[in-house]
């Protein structure tokens, strides 16, 4: 028996198009918020956070480990799909609104900052030193070079 081909290598098991639809899914069912069938219900207005009067419907933060288990994908695929050209603007994008979510709830103080750093320093690399991979070379006359003895 011949082996059937798939219509996509084994690196990608997950289409662009796909990817952005799961993620714009997830950004929205984050922001739907809803916590139980009641809230669905309450005839409550609603806020930005959560019911004014029963508390319980409140958004769900962005997080990369939400948005890796919608798509179905581990955090280490979802770094390889930010190397691939075809995904680059996609997972950019996604990581970005990650971000903004995270920084804005910081400085709303809907979130410690101490927790806000930790979580940017693990997966947005902020406050990682960068090596300069620049090398300068200084090369001094034989006069300059005896006076330095």
């Amino acid at each position: 028996m011949g082996s059937e081909k798939s219509g996509r290598s084994k690196k990608q098991e997950i289409a662009p198009s796909v990817f952005a639809r799961k993620a714009a899914a997830y950004f929205r069912e984050c922001d739907s918020g809803t916590a139980t069938a009641a809230c669905d219900t309450c005839e409550t207005e609603f806020g930005d956070a959560r019911c004014g009067k029963c508390g319980k419907k409140q958004r769900r933060p962005y997080t990369l480990s939400g948005l890796c288990l919608a798509l179905g994908i581990t955090k280490r695929k979802f770094a390889a799909l930010k190397g691939d050209q075809s995904f680059a603007d996609a997972v950019e994008m996604a990581l970005l609104k990650i971000e903004a979510y995270i920084e804005e709830d910081s400085i709303t103080g809907h979130i410690s900052g101490t927790l806000a750093l930790a979580i940017l320093r693990e997966n947005f690399g902020w406050g990682e030193k960068t090596e300069s991979t620049d090398r300068i070379e200084v090369v001094m006359s034989e006069e300059v070079g005896s006076l330095a003895k």
